[in-house]
């Protein structure tokens, strides 16, 4: 079972969250007795040719070019082509694969789940790496097999110079300062921004979490959708002051002027509109209904079986003084606010899994019956049985 050892959450979140990287050292001391819950180099290959998994190789050298960066789905004979050295082999979302994984990514609910993006599998033999680069998001970085060593600054740089013509963002220049080798257990964190390089020692194998952190451009984008599909704020330009004396072909400052107060008078909508905008960015996901399958979602359903979490599912919840907002892949629902409203929706949000007891307990709320029929028609629950 993954257990995060010896970790003080209260001083790792004042002294180094989003401040300074971090080495912890046999942050998951049991690897050994977990075995069977580790993906294997082989199954992380066979993984990366399957469709729909987003995947990358980067070969460093003896490629057709240096940094050579390939896409997946990949064949058997891709690897077999391989150079013996300096390759890597990225596999993105892996715990929507391998759900046993999902219990890694509860070890870090100290930070809330819709910061949590996804865990990425990297594969790489001696001499593999992806160069020295920056993220512009927090990552925790566990050795689950081999050694790897990694270079890494204290802070974070100035604007980095990238080496042109490559399609991976490598740094030209690089001066870490700190040296440090991971061994199997081991883990590093990395803040934003914090220009690193890993190399394998061996053959090794990293796990890396990854967290979201959307763009301000991104919630705007989010905000302007909610507002035109509430049909609010939606004014339009007027220069009932227009002027005469300037050429037809010139924007003028007051005509930007007019813009730029059109814009700023939409974001002045009431906070309702806020919180449903973030909302449903942050638990917008891919989650489709299957085609041609339209059936209706009856109670009786409902209770026929225990139901499981569309590995693609993202749900969250926003309580105000009368109402509590449940999220779900880019929908809301809307229920009144209670105690037992609140327990219920934080334990439907805790667990992958829901048994038909937990399913039943919901049901005898009123409000919660219509909740779970929408879930079960939009897919992002699934009957265990299927």
């Amino acid at each position: 079972m993954w257990k995060l050892q010896e970790f003080d959450r209260e001083e790792f979140i004042s002294r180094y969250w989003q401040k300074q990287p971090c080495v912890l050292r046999n942050a998951f001391s049991n690897l050994d007795e977990m075995q069977q819950q580790l993906v294997s180099p082989e199954e992380l290959a066979g993984l990366a040719c399957e469709e729909d998994v987003h995947c990358r190789l980067v070969i460093e050298k003896d490629g057709t070019s240096p940094w050579q960066l390939l896409y997946g789905p990949f064949e058997d004979e891709d690897f077999l082509q391989l150079p013996e050295t300096h390759y890597s082999l990225l596999v993105s979302e892996c715990e929507k694969w391998f759900p046993e994984l999902t219990e890694l990514l509860d070890q870090f609910r100290f930070i809330p789940d819709w910061r949590i993006d996804d865990l990425m599998i990297s594969y790489a033999p001696a001499e593999g790496s992806v160069g020295p680069h920056i993220d512009e998001y927090d990552v925790f970085l566990l050795q689950t097999m081999g050694s790897r060593r990694w270079l890494f600054c204290d802070t974070p740089g100035e604007q980095p110079q990238l080496i042109p013509d490559l399609d991976l963002a490598i740094l030209q220049e690089f001066e870490p300062d700190q040296d440090v080798t991971l061994n199997p257990g081991d883990m590093l964190y990395l803040p934003p921004g914090i220009a690193h390089h890993g190399i394998a020692l061996e053959r090794c194998m990293t796990y890396s979490i990854g967290f979201r952190a959307p763009t301000s451009s991104s919630v705007l984008e989010s905000y302007a959708l909610e507002t035109e599909h509430l049909g609010i704020g939606l004014k339009r330009y007027r220069d009932t002051d227009l002027e005469l004396d300037r050429h037809h072909a010139e924007i003028t400052d007051a005509e930007i002027d007019r813009f730029r107060t059109l814009a700023t008078e939409l974001l002045q909508q009431p906070v309702q509109v806020w919180q449903d905008a973030v909302g449903k960015m942050l638990s917008d996901s891919a989650v489709v209904a299957p085609q041609g399958d339209d059936q209706p979602v009856y109670v009786s359903d409902l209770l026929s079986c225990a139901w499981l979490r569309h590995p693609e599912t993202r749900m969250f919840y926003h309580q105000s003084k009368q109402t509590v907002s449940f999220y779900y892949n880019g929908r809301v629902s809307v229920l009144p606010r209670s105690q037992q409203v609140l327990d219920h929706l934080q334990q439907l949000c805790a667990n992958r899994e829901w048994s038909v007891s937990l399913i039943s307990e919901c049901l005898e709320i009123e409000p919660m019956e219509a909740m779970l029929i929408e879930l079960a028609t939009n897919h992002a629950i699934i009957p265990i049985n299927d």
